[in-house]
């Protein structure tokens, strides 16, 4: 209860910002059109937009809350991470190159197959690459990694970005933490509880100006 509490919270505060701007927007909207001498058409446009704009956030909002909150219901099957980690990678390539990330893949071969929901995992591991991309607004380098450990298979995406303080590093994977203006606080916490729902994990390591590594541990299918 008292998690579920702190969830609420959490959402209570990311849906004020939204209703806030919306309010105030109506509000002035209603006095310009009221007004002897109403605003031109350009404008009430323009606070119609805004309006808009800001129902769309609300419903990001509620969907990312949504997916997070919502225990996933998976379709298991023996999958090849290599394959399914090169598809989520083919599918940044196009922002990468406009960021100026370069990627470096590194697969051990002979990778044996998990039993995954390949839409979920996918998720999970988009919301990894995101994170690393992001903390690389000036460019730098992507590594990928694919290994085999004991009864799991581990993938490692490394960024050469400014790295996580402590501090930061206690919350990653807290509900609606986020040091990013607009982040939603909710991106490694449902990638986190992904893993989980597959009998996996996800740990991360950083050190300010050094990068960041997130790891991700996929059990192996059972023979």
């Amino acid at each position: 209860m008292a998690y579920v509490g702190e969830l609420a919270s959490g959402l209570a505060h990311e849906i004020r910002n939204p209703l806030s701007s919306m309010n105030m927007n109506l509000q002035l909207l209603a006095e310009d059109l009221k007004a002897p001498t109403p605003p031109s058409h350009a404008e009430l446009l323009d606070r119609v937009r805004t309006i808009q704009r800001e129902v769309r956030r609300l419903s990001d909002i509620l969907d990312d809350f949504l997916r997070f909150a919502r225990k996933p219901e998976l379709a298991l099957a023996e999958e090849d991470i290599s394959v399914v980690v090169d598809e989520v990678l083919e599918f940044m390539s196009p922002q990468s190159l406009m960021s100026h990330i370069r990627l470096f893949k590194n697969y051990e071969p002979d990778i044996p197959p998990c039993r995954v929901d390949r839409d979920a995992l996918k998720q999970a591991l988009l919301n990894v690459l995101l994170n690393a991309e992001e903390a690389m607004p000036e460019g730098g380098d992507l590594i990928v990694s694919i290994a085999r450990g004991k009864g799991f298979v581990r993938v490692d995406v490394t960024d050469t970005g400014g790295g996580i303080t402590p501090e930061v590093l206690e919350h990653m994977f807290d509900a609606y933490y986020s040091t990013k203006r607009n982040g939603s606080g909710l991106g490694l916490p449902t990638s986190k509880r992904i893993m989980e729902e597959h009998g996996g994990r996800m740990n991360v390591e950083s050190e300010p100006g050094k990068g960041t590594r997130v790891s991700i541990f996929v059990p192996i299918a059972d023979k």
